[in-house]
């Protein structure tokens, strides 16, 4: 996972995701109607750096003495016309995804996943953090052997 600021916007290239709820299916971790997912936050560094521009990463402590804290970032996908841009790629076939059909990203199997987050800053009731909303995201679907064959065979437009 490779890490960038721009102009306050965080970029992330070959990200892993979890927690994946576009669809925003209420569940004793989740409002109906809240869509939201997580980033892996793969090692120290990158978490620093988070940290130093004023993230939010969740850090749960190691089950084993030998093993490392699982860290990640919530991230918020809320849609305005600000967004959020929504991308997916399954052979050469690119589709760009609404409100109505981002919930697919739940269930397809992904190669990976390259995002923009825009922060949010809050302060509620004397405690203050920073929200992640997701801006733009494009996500490389994994394609069998036969979707790969037909995807060959289409002519990209």
């Amino acid at each position: 996972m490779k890490i960038d600021f721009v102009r306050g916007v965080l970029q992330i290239e070959d990200a892993r995701i979890i927690y994946r709820n576009f669809a925003g299916i209420g569940s004793k971790y989740n409002r109906e109607g809240d869509r939201n997912f997580a980033v892996i936050i793969p090692n120290e560094e990158i978490k620093d750096k988070l940290l130093d521009e004023g993230w939010t990463v969740k850090i749960k402590p190691p089950r084993d003495e030998d093993e490392q804290p699982f860290m990640y970032l919530p991230v918020k996908v809320k849609f305005n016309s600000r967004g959020p841009n929504a991308y997916v790629v399954s052979g050469n076939n690119v589709t760009r995804l609404k409100e109505d059909t981002i919930s697919m990203l739940d269930e397809i199997d992904i190669a990976s996943v390259d995002m923009d987050l825009r922060p949010y800053d809050w302060e509620v009731n004397g405690k203050q953090g920073r929200s992640a909303y997701l801006q733009a995201i494009k996500v490389v679907q994994n394609i069998d052997r036969f979707g790969a064959e037909f995807t060959a065979s289409e002519i990209p437009f």
